[in-house]
């Protein structure tokens, strides 16, 4: 029986082998740390890594300092490499458990591999590169590792040489062709596929194109390929921008924490991202388009109300839309994701429903919703079927999303309105509703959009928040498809703004759990209360990222 006992080894050289610890070993660490749930996890090194990604890896991890070994019976090991191939199987020998390398992302549990004496993967279709030794999982004393122990008695590499990969890969696959009993070997993709060639880097780090899932426990990064195009100097903020395979699964495992989170010192940042700009770029108008696209959003964070800005904002919502990233509905051109169907819209209905009609008796038959942030309509269009007195105006910022919704609902009290709430007028109305929009904007925006809402008295906001509240308040985000916390696990913190820098007082009017894949997340309404005397959505603090909105809930008296 194979222990859940998790082994690493990293820092068999003082310089890391020019690749210290960041954002990538980060993640792979703590991926297998929630998933595999081990009972332990050892992380033997020479050397102690150190820096901001060390700093939350270190509570993960049992640190074992070691001597690696240099010699084995009587054959240099010249390379680190060399040497933590042989202190994984040694120690594997003596605990047994289950060894990753530090640049393996692991998707799910491995219980069901757990019967076995020795588990391992093949590299490359049909055999053709051999069983790498990047995952293994193994019993204590394991027959397969103890024989394969003893084959480094002819061990010949003198470093990166033409016998690199031969007590890694290849001599583990003769081993299991000579003693097929004593290993289990699972097909490439349970470990090793997409490969570490030039297409498969594309494939993991510069594709949305779906790797398939089935049959897959874990994928290796090949670290020792990606590092300079996609792993050096990562952020949480690159991470958050940028859609791809690799970026889709580490992106949860992100959440709160800020966008520049272990980033290099400043200078020579622009140096760095250029250089890798340029890696990237496979033609010189991918190299335009990246550029592109950085320069936007710096333009969007400085200027948010500039005509740039909105284009930007307006292309990012609109390829949320084009590329599905919300999910799809048969028959649906645009599809505003799985909050707006089913259990959260009707606690949301009897909730909100009543509110308005109560609204309404002061106000009369011209009582005018506005939604700001209205999507595919299906919410709204719920709503007036339990309030045919109400007029409603719904507003987003794709322009096809507006013309589909005109052309199927428009009538004499129901109209659409292209609108980029973060830099153009609000329209007039009694009753404005904010849907799961602010979640998807960066704390600035936000910020400008409550600066024009507090001019009204009837404001409701629904947000998704996580069931464990953890990290930095109100982590900011650029505008995008996700959320800012990790959904699948339910941790990490939401909007929250009643917080700083929002500070915006608040009562909740309902909460509901979506339930299935959503099952770890609570949607909240809430109604704002802005003080009587904040102002108008001209006035001073409009135009304010910094300064107080209004009184934090505590500050106010409530919970």
């Amino acid at each position: 029986m194979i222990p859940k006992i998790l082994h690493y080894c990293f820092g068999f050289s003082s310089d890391f082998g020019g690749k210290p610890w960041s954002l990538v070993h980060y993640a792979c660490v703590k991926s297998a740390v929630e998933r595999i749930k081990p009972d332990r996890v050892y992380f033997w090194c020479e050397y102690t890594p150190e820096g901001p990604w060390w700093e939350l890896t270190r509570g993960m991890v049992e640190v074992m300092r070691i001597k690696a070994p240099r010699e084995i019976f009587g054959n240099p090991l010249l390379h680190v490499a060399h040497r933590a191939d042989v202190v994984r199987l040694e120690k594997l020998i003596e605990h047994g458990g289950i060894y990753l390398d530090t640049d393996v992302f692991v998707h799910r549990d491995v219980e069901d591999l757990l019967q076995h004496s020795v588990v391992m993967g093949q590299e490359g279709d049909q055999r053709e590169f051999g069983l790498c030794n990047a995952v293994i999982l193994a019993e204590p004393g394991a027959p397969f590792l103890r024989r394969w122990h003893g084959e480094f008695k002819s061990f010949r590499s003198k470093g990166d040489d033409e016998f690199w990969a031969e007590y890694a890969v290849s001599v583990p696959m003769r081993l299991a062709k000579e003693f097929p009993n004593e290993v289990t070997v699972l097909p490439p993709a349970a470990f090793f596929w997409p490969l570490w060639t030039p297409q498969g880097i594309e494939r993991i780090f510069n594709s949305t194109e779906p790797i398939p899932r089935a049959g897959v426990y874990v994928n290796h990064l090949w670290e020792k390929a990606a590092w300079e195009n996609y792993l050096r100097d990562l952020t949480p903020g690159r991470v958050r921008r940028t859609d791809s395979n690799f970026h889709f699964w580490v992106r949860p495992l992100l959440a709160g924490l800020p966008d520049h989170y272990g980033a290099p010192a400043s200078a020579g940042r622009a140096a760095v991202a250029l250089k890798r700009t340029a890696g990237r770029a496979a033609n010189p108008r991918r190299a335009a388009a990246l550029l592109w696209h950085a320069a936007n959003r710096t333009v969007s964070s400085l200027f948010p109300e500039s005509g740039l800005a909105r284009l930007y904002r307006r292309r990012t919502f609109r390829n949320i839309y084009d590329r599905k990233l919300w999910g799809w509905e048969k028959g649906r051109t645009y599809y505003s994701g799985v909050g707006s169907s089913g259990e959260p819209v009707k606690v949301y209905l009897d909730a909100l429903a009543p509110i308005i009609a109560e609204v309404a008796k002061k106000i009369g038959d011209k009582t005018t919703v506005v939604d700001l942030g209205c999507g595919d309509f299906r919410v709204g269009s719920e709503l007036l079927k339990r309030l045919p007195f109400a007029h409603y105006i719904g507003c987003d910022i794709v322009p096809g999303l507006i013309a589909e919704n005109t052309r199927q609902y428009a009538n004499e009290r129901i109209t659409f309105r292209r609108l980029d709430m973060v830099s153009e007028a609000l329209p007039a109305g009694h009753i404005f509703l904010v849907r799961q929009v602010l979640q998807h904007l960066p704390n600035r925006d936000v910020a400008r959009v409550l600066a024009k809402l507090r001019a009204y008295p009837n404001v409701y906001v629904t947000e998704a928040q996580p069931e464990i509240i953890e990290g930095p308040v109100n982590p900011d985000v650029p505008a995008g498809s996700g959320v800012r916390f990790n959904w699948q696990t339910g941790r990490g913190r939401g909007v929250e703004l009643d917080q700083p820098p929002f500070n915006v007082p608040v009562e909740e009017i309902c909460r509901v759990s979506p339930g299935g894949d959503y099952s770890h997340e609570i949607i909240v309404t809430y109604r704002l209360n802005f003080p009587a005397a904040a102002g108008t959505p001209d006035g001073p603090n409009g135009d304010s990222f910094g300064g107080e909105i209004g009184k934090s809930r505590t500050a106010s008296g409530g919970a």
